[in-house]
């Protein structure tokens, strides 16, 4: 473009002038008389006296000519599609004068000829395949909405490129009155069957209006759709997920209890399937009330599991929701004896996350819980080591009543010290090698002590953590099997003579640390490690 043409466009434009972006708050309603309002950017001047300026879709402006609708010549597509941009630009700013004269101007020029050419204009697509309804209920104007209804009814039910009717997108944006619009002139408002299907039809992630009004977050207008029709707040999206499980996990006290008064409680033969909103509730640690008014619904809740076989009490005690946990163990304790598909009790869920209080919480009710094993024959201190849960670990070498767990084997023929060292938790490692209770020379199926496991690990994966864990495991004097098995054939080789309090001894104090491959060099350097990981980790 010559500097001449930019210098006539800079004269008629202004310089920068913004684009007009449509913000999420909800625009008044417009007619053409309220064109000084003090939200508007300034227009340009109009190098084109005698027209009458429109905003496009675009926030540009173009110039309305009455002349185009008069146009017989041969470009009358171009006329069609410029009289869209207009009647468009007019539907996002909430236009309805202008966007009902313009109609009427039409269906007038075209009355002889083309019948039906209103209405193939206001049936016309968008490239995300919106009508003019749909753009007037996503900018929210209501009036604009109804004026749109009255000329053309069959749009309430159009779907867009996602499958998104108008009602959908007012139930996404959050305008109740639009939302209530949409519902009143809705054809025939009176026959139950179109309001049915207005309020049943699905977009493409099979999401109601009611489903995407609670996804994002609108609870007027879900409250709205509810009252319309309370029975469909049971359908399922593709996710599996009820109006009321979203209700539930977004912890919507007021739309769980509307749900509960006008659907649940007038018709009791209704079944809830899919994701249990108990879950949710617990999932979103929601407070009592909801839970309360949850399971009051059904005791299936209750006893529910998701698609990994986990209870309401599984979930709330992997999290780590200490109220949720005891108030369903209040309801229903014997699901802390359940297992779900993984084959961990609910004990194990929250041992695996570290979960004190949660641990706690569960033996208080039901002690006998720590002899739990889950399905590969752990114990909760087998989960909390291989998980390296140090706190948990901690609290249960305190606890006098867990000193059976110390060196109990699962089906491998693993104790929580050959779990801790296979996974590199040093600081579990630590506690376990050192307490005193602890078997250093177990060894599993495979006829691997802890030392061994850490060994061969090193051979491939020789991590920061792995060398750590090696190195607690020396400090504390852990021994190889083959060693082992040397010193138990030399004490059966070695003489026995008694000592001088008559106790039978071998016969060399020094042999049990012969074929010990530690010099005394690495056993200081271990110790040497060990005080500087502990004063850095654990002082």
């Amino acid at each position: 473009m010559g500097s001449e043409s930019k210098a006539t466009l800079k004269s008629i434009y202004g310089r920068g002038h913004p684009r007009k972006v449509p913000t999420a708050t909800k625009p008044s309603e417009q007619t053409d008389g309220d064109e000084d309002s003090k939200c508007r950017i300034p227009a340009p001047p109009n190098p084109y006296p005698g027209t009458r300026k429109v905003p496009t879709a675009t926030g540009q402006s173009e110039e309305f000519n009455p002349g185009l609708l008069e146009q017989t010549d041969g470009d009358e597509d171009s006329s069609n599609l410029r009289l869209y941009q207009q009647l468009y630009g007019y539907a996002t700013q909430g236009k309805v004068d202008s966007f009902k004269d313009t109609i009427e101007r039409k269906l007038k020029a075209d009355e002889v000829h083309d019948p039906n050419a209103g209405v193939r204009l206001l049936s016309r697509l968008s490239p995300h395949k919106n009508t003019f309804l749909h753009i007037a209920a996503s900018f929210g104007h209501a009036k604009l909405a109804a004026e749109i209804k009255h000329l053309h009814k069959p749009l309430l039910f159009e779907k867009n490129f996602e499958g998104d009717t108008p009602l959908h997108i007012t139930a996404k944006t959050g305008d109740l009155d639009t939302a209530s619009t949409l519902l009143c002139e809705a054809p025939g408002a009176e026959n139950a069957d179109e309001v049915f299907m207005l309020l049943t039809s699905i977009n493409d992630e099979q999401n109601t209006p009611l489903h995407e009004a609670l996804i994002h977050g609108h609870q007027s207008v879900a409250k709205c759709l509810i009252e319309a029709y309370p029975a469909f707040s049971f359908y399922l999206n593709k996710e599996a997920k009820s109006s009321l499980y979203l209700a539930a996990e977004e912890g919507f006290d007021e739309i769980v209890k509307l749900i509960n008064k006008k659907a649940v409680e007038k018709k009791p033969e209704v079944r809830v399937n899919g994701k249990s909103p108990l879950h949710a509730a617990i999932l979103g640690r929601r407070n009592n009330e909801i839970l309360k008014i949850v399971s009051s619904m059904e005791e299936i809740f209750l006893s529910s599991k998701d698609e990994k076989g986990r209870t309401p009490l599984h979930s709330a005690a992997s999290i780590g929701y200490v109220e949720g946990v005891r108030f369903l163990l209040g309801r229903r304790i014997s699901d802390s004896h359940q297992m779900d598909h993984g084959g961990n009790f609910p004990i194990h869920s929250a041992s695996s996350k570290g979960h004190v209080k949660i641990v706690k919480e569960l033996l208080q009710h039901c002690p006998d819980s720590k002899e739990l094993k889950n399905y590969n024959g752990e114990n909760i201190l087998h989960v909390a080591a291989r998980c390296g849960k140090d706190n948990l670990v901690k609290y249960f070498l305190k606890k006098g009543e867990f000193r059976m767990l110390v060196n109990q084997k699962d089906r491998n023929g693993n104790t929580p010290l050959h779990l801790a060292t296979m996974h590199h938790h040093p600081k579990v490692v630590y506690r376990l090698a050192w307490d005193t209770r602890t078997n250093l020379k177990l060894l599993n199926d495979r006829h691997m002590t802890a030392l061994d496991i850490t060994e061969s690990t090193l051979e491939t994966i020789a991590s920061y953590h792995g060398r750590l864990t090696w190195t607690v495991l020396k400090s504390a004097f852990a021994q190889r099997a083959q060693s082992l098995h040397v010193l138990q054939r030399k004490k059966q080789r070695s003489p026995q003579v008694a000592n001088s309090g008559g106790v039978w001894a071998s016969g060399s104090h020094n042999d049990d640390y012969e074929d010990y491959e530690a010099t005394e060099a690495t056993d200081l350097l271990g110790c040497a490690t060990l005080w500087a990981f502990k004063l850095i980790i654990f002082e």
